[in-house]
C-alpha cells in the first residue's frame, strides 16, 4: 500500500461514504460551534528553514512517527521547489508566461498522522513551501502552450532527478508503515476511536467515516473562517483520540524501522554520502532553501 496524503484519504473516505448512502445522500456535517477548541494559539503554521542534522537522515527518509514525517514532507517539498524553480527559469528564458500549476506544499500522510500539527491546524491544511515573498508564478509574458508544456516537463524531470536519490529505498519502506495498520495490537487500539470521538460530539463508525465527516463539514460551510474553525475543531478531537492509538503504533513502526535499517544498511550509508551534499548543491544552484513544517 502506498502512502496517502491526508487530503487524499479524506476525499477517498467521503466518496466511499457517499456510495454507501446511495440516493439518500450522506449524513450532513457538523457546525463549527459544536466542535472542540483546537489546542494552542490561533496562528498559521510555520516553516523551519535549514538542513537537518546528519543524525536525522534515517528518520527523514524512513519516517516512523508523525514528528519524523515533518522532515519527510520537507524532503518532498524540496523536490517540488527544485521542479518549480526549473519551470520558472525555463519560462523566463523563453519569454513566456509560466503555466499555472499547483504551488509546492508540505503535505502530511494518513498513515503517519502528525497529531501535534493536526491538533492545532486541522486535517485539510497544507503548508506552502514557497517563501511568502516568492513570485506567484503569474509573471508577464506571452502565452505559449508549447513552451509551457516543455517547461512543465523540465520541472518534473528536475524534481524526479532529486527524488530518485532516495525514493527507491523509501518506496520499500512505505509498505512497512502501512503494514502496522494490520497488526492486531494496532487494530485493537484503533477500535477505540469512534467511542472517544463520541465524547466530543462526533458520531462516526470508523476512521474513514470520520474523514468523510471532515470533508462534508468543511466543504459544507460557506464562511471561510468558520470552515477553518470547524476543521481545527475536528482536528483537535482527532488528535486527542488518536494519541493513545499512536502510542501503540509508533513503537511498532519504530521497531520495523530498526530492522529495515539493519537490512538496508549499505543503501542508507550510500544515501548519507550523497543526499545532504546534493541538497546543498541544489540550494545554491536554484536559490531555494530546504525547510519543513512545524506546528
Amino acid at each position: 500500500m502506498k502512502k496517502r496524503p491526508i487530503t487524499v484519504a479524506i476525499v477517498g473516505a467521503v466518496l466511499a461514504a457517499t456510495a454507501l448512502t446511495g440516493c439518500g445522500g450522506a449524513t450532513p456535517g457538523l457546525s463549527a460551534a459544536s466542535l472542540p477548541t483546537a489546542s494552542g494559539p490561533v496562528r498559521p503554521p510555520t516553516v523551519a528553514r535549514g538542513l537537518p542534522a546528519e543524525r536525522d537522515l534515517t528518520a527523514m527518509v524512513l519516517p516512523a512517527t508523525g514528528t519524523d514525517s515533518r522532515l519527510t514532507q520537507g524532503l518532498d517539498g524540496f523536490a517540488q521547489l527544485v521542479g518549480h524553480n526549473r519551470l520558472q527559469e525555463c519560462a523566463q528564458r523563453a519569454g513566456a508566461r509560466p503555466p499555472e500549476v499547483p504551488p509546492p506544499a508540505y503535505i502530511g500522510w494518513s498513515d503517519l498522522p502528525d497529531l501535534g500539527f493536526i491538533g492545532r491546524h486541522g486535517l485539510t491544511m497544507s503548508v506552502p513551501a514557497l517563501p511568502s515573498a516568492s513570485p506567484s508564478g503569474r509573471a508577464a509574458g506571452r502565452t505559449d502552450r508549447a513552451v509551457q508544456q516543455r517547461c512543465e516537463t523540465e520541472g518534473r524531470t528536475a524534481a524526479k532527478e532529486f527524488k530518485d536519490l532516495y525514493s527507491p529505498l523509501q518506496s520499500l519502506w512505505w509498505p512497512e508503515v502501512s503494514a502496522v495498520r494490520d497488526d492486531p495490537r494496532a487494530r485493537e487500539a484503533l477500535r477505540t476511536l469512534p467511542g472517544c470521538l463520541t465524547r466530543y460530539g462526533v458520531e462516526v463508525e470508523d476512521e474513514d467515516g470520520f474523514f468523510a465527516l471532515v470533508d462534508r463539514t468543511v466543504q459544507g460551510i460557506e464562511d471561510g473562517a468558520e470552515a477553518v474553525r470547524a476543521d481545527r475543531g475536528l482536528g483537535a478531537a482527532y488528535a486527542a483520540c488518536m494519541t493513545p492509538v499512536e502510542a501503540v503504533r509508533e513503537p511498532l513502526r519504530t521497531a520495523r524501522r530498526t530492522a529495515f535499517a539493519a537490512e538496508h544498511r549499505d543503501e542508507l550509508r550510500a544515501l548519507e554520502a550523497v543526499l545532504l551534499p546534493r541538497i546543498r548543491e541544489l540550494e545554491q544552484r536554484h536559490g531555494v532553501t530546504f525547510g519543513h513544517p512545524v506546528p
